[in-house]
């Protein structure tokens, strides 16, 4: 979050450059809350998944033995 509060002056800028700044700080900002938001989400998931995955087979592999 601090980055994106560092870069949002980008976003709102004005005067001079003010459209090239506009652009820059639009990808940015957008990018790093989606990347933060979709992270909260997916990485969690992911690991429930990963840890469901590998924990079934070292059972399956204890049940054969």
């Amino acid at each position: 979050m601090a980055f994106v509060m560092g870069t949002f002056p980008l976003f709102i800028a004005h005067g001079a450059g003010a459209g090239a700044m506009k652009s820059i700080g639009t990808g940015v900002v957008g990018g790093m809350l989606s990347a933060t938001f979709i992270a909260i989400y997916f990485i969690p998931l992911f690991f429930v998944l990963v840890y469901r995955f590998f924990t079934k087979k070292e059972e399956k592999e204890t049940t054969n033995e």
